[in-house]
């Protein structure tokens, strides 16, 4: 029973992998050829089978032996008779039915691609006449159903022979030589061809693409061993000369064209020996003690690259700082040799900037402190000296260098200082001397700070209080304060640094100190800011003054020169001010004027002393909320007090104040009301 369960196990395999299926009735018996089944009639199936539908339960389906070597296609065998079956339970022909169908579906996805190239080399000969190429090539089919089309050459090559499996067949179309089949699997396709060689200047190319993707091995021979082969796109390269050959082999990327150059090899020249050449351009600045140097060295590195500098640096100098591009390192050991590391083999032009000092007498010779390289085929240089302090410089017997003026000295030297150059000097040589005879002078005092000008504008009461604000237009260096020297009587009521309120302090003499700020730089020299006091002089507790009389006003003084004084002056309306007939009642180093002179530079001066009105309204308001802050601290009703905006204006100024100097003025007066 287990034999004949095998062979039928085959039999059902076979006839159910044709697609032999049964209809549940009795159908009229018809056979149609579509999508690869075999339809039979119900009677055929019994008949086959033996399979009898009116019993029920353990039913047994039966073949007969000759019916199964017919459809297993074999002859007899011996010991089995015409009249053998083989039986199955129809559960387990009902399963092997079922397990068939199943397995003769298959995976019916297509494929992603028609075809894929597994491997495409091209072998090369070339010579100064012709190149001939072999290539061999490897394709595996997916696509089951059809004709497929793989081009496998450009149609610019000359093919001269071909090899293809049985079903593939070599075409031209369009741009590319192709292979047709409609087989499946693995074709093996060899294809000779010749392409056309390109001439210019000795130097021969061949150049064809490639038609099929993926990479590609190319191996050439080409005649003569001293050839210099390239092979463009080559992410591998191998190059072997024997025996009058030269044997390439290059690795080419996915839709690289194969693209080789070749030409005779120049004979290589003998490693030659580093020459090095210098030039430096050293810039010498004499301070108090103190040489401070700026030195570029300019090399020139010949025939093979180095990774090493050597230099000499003078007895006494101290290197601060070595800079350039591609600087790796740099040492000086204790006997002066300078050892310069860079980060990668350098040839041909490369720059070294070096900052070094060296101590200096103030009075007496000294020696020009020059780096030179060392090893270096010829060195020349210039060398320039300014000053950076109040010494005189001249030069000593000079040895190995020659005096040039400044103008002849490199732009590269020169654009190092805005120091005027006192002295020059070029040299070519290995030795040089350049002594410096250095004189130190006593130093002047100059001029710190300076106040351009300044602006009052006074307004006097007929009790003989007075307000005044002052603004001065300061220039300031590195001065801490404003020293001012106030009037007897004066009260301070506010005071501003550079438009921000400042506190004011007091030295021992008396003297208002005034906090200061540097001053910007401006576009040629350093910019004004004010400094503004405001401040009220009365006459004396219980003192006022008298309706007719003369008038002293001293104004403020100034430890800094004052360029130019300009004073707005507001008396009360109802007074006069003349003397005698009609002379002017004022005198004193300030004077009366009708305009003031045009002299300071500063924008804010011209406002103030263009507007006095304005600032005399400005100090109308202030004067009368500090009166009525005053009145409300002692529990007193404020009385307004009028000052005289409107009163009569005179003008005075004085030109240059010198620190120290004691400025005032006075006026003869008449008609003025007594206050009550």
């Amino acid at each position: 029973m287990e034999r004949k369960a095998i062979i039928w196990a085959t039999v059902a395999v076979m006839v159910l992998g044709w697609g032999v299926s049964a209809g549940a009735a009795a159908p009229p018996a018809a056979a149609a050829e579509s999508k690869g089944q075999v339809t039979l009639s119900w009677d055929q199936f019994v008949k086959i089978t033996g399979y009898d539908p009116t019993k029920k339960g353990g039913q047994v389906i039966t073949v007969k032996w000759d019916e199964i070597e017919k459809l297993l296609g074999v002859k007899k065998i011996d010991r089995v008779g015409a009249a053998a079956t083989v039986d199955l339970p129809w559960t387990e022909f009902r399963a092997l039915l079922e397990y068939s169908v199943k397995a003769g579906k298959g995976d019916t996805t297509p494929p992603p691609t028609d075809y894929v190239v597994t491997s495409g080399d091209y072998t090369g000969t070339l010579s100064g006449e012709s190149a001939e190429f072999v290539a061999t090539i490897e394709l595996d089919v997916l696509r089951e159903k059809g004709w497929k089309r793989i081009p496998v050459l450009p149609a610019t090559v000359a093919l001269k022979s071909s090899k293809l499996p049985d079903g593939a067949y070599l075409n031209v179309q369009g741009a590319n030589y192709e292979v047709l089949t409609n087989k499946t699997g693995k074709i093996p396709v060899q294809l000779t061809f010749a392409v056309a060689i390109t001439k210019s200047g000795g130097m021969n190319s061949v150049n064809f693409a490639r038609s099929l993707p993926g990479s590609s091995v190319v191996k050439l021979t080409v005649d003569g061993d001293k050839v210099d082969v390239k092979v463009s796109g080559a992410q591998s390269l191998s190059i072997k000369a024997a025996q009058g050959k030269t044997s390439v082999a290059a690795a080419l990327p996915t839709g690289k064209p194969v693209q080789v150059t070749w030409e005779r090899a120049i004979p290589k020249a003998p490693v030659a020996a580093t020459k090095l050449y210098a030039e430096t351009a050293t810039l010498v600045s004499v301070a108090d003690g103190l040489l401070l140097c700026q030195e570029s060295v300019y090399f020139n590195i010949l025939h093979t690259p180095v990774r090493e500098l050597k230099l000499t640096v003078p007895k006494g100098a101290s290197v601060l700082t070595v800079t350039a591009s591609g600087l790796q390192d740099w040492r000086v050991d204790k006997d002066g040799a300078m050892t310069v590391t860079l980060a990668r083999e350098t040839i041909g032009s490369f720059t070294l900037q070096i900052a070094y000092e060296q101590a200096a007498a103030a009075q007496g010779s000294v020696p020009v402190p020059v780096i030179r390289a060392t090893g270096v085929q010829r060195e020349k240089g210039f060398v320039a000296v300014v000053a950076l302090a109040n010494v005189e410089i001249e030069a000593g017997k000079v040895v190995g260098a020659t005096a040039i003026d400044a103008n002849r000295l490199p732009g590269t030297l020169t654009a190092m200082t805005n120091q005027p150059i006192l002295l020059g000097f070029r040299y070519v040589g290995e030795k040089i001397d350049i002594p410096l005879g250095i004189r130190k002078h006593g130093e002047v005092s100059v001029l710190v700070t300076v106040a351009d000008s300044i602006v009052l504008t006074g307004m006097q009461l007929s009790d003989g209080r007075r307000m005044t604000k002052a603004t001065y237009s300061v220039r300031n260096n590195r001065r801490q304060f404003l020293r001012l020297a106030m009037p007897a009587g004066t009260e301070i009521w506010s005071v501003s640094v550079a438009g921000k309120a400042a506190t004011p302090g007091k030295d021992a003499e008396g003297k208002v100190l005034i906090p200061l700020v540097r001053s910007k730089s401006g576009a040629s020299e350093l910019a004004a800011f004010p400094v503004t006091v405001v401040y009220v002089h009365t006459p004396g507790e219980g003192k006022t003054a008298p309706p007719s009389g003369t008038l002293r006003v001293d104004l403020p003084v100034c430890e800094v020169p004052v360029m130019h004084v300009m004073y707005n002056l507001y008396l009360p309306a109802e007074g006069k001010y003349t003397r005698g007939w009609g002379a002017s009642a004022f005198a004193g180093p300030v004077q009366v004027v009708e305009e003031f002179a045009s002299m300071s530079t500063s924008a804010g001066v011209a406002v103030i002393a263009s507007k006095p009105a304005q600032q005399a309204a400005q100090m109308q308001k202030r004067f009368n909320q500090r009166v009525d802050a005053q009145a409300r601290a002692e529990g007193a009703t404020p009385i307004r007090v009028s000052l005289p905006v409107k009163g009569t204006h005179f003008k005075l100024q004085k030109i240059l104040a010198l620190p120290g100097d004691k400025l005032w003025f006075e006026v003869v007066y008449s008609g003025w009301k007594v206050a009550r």
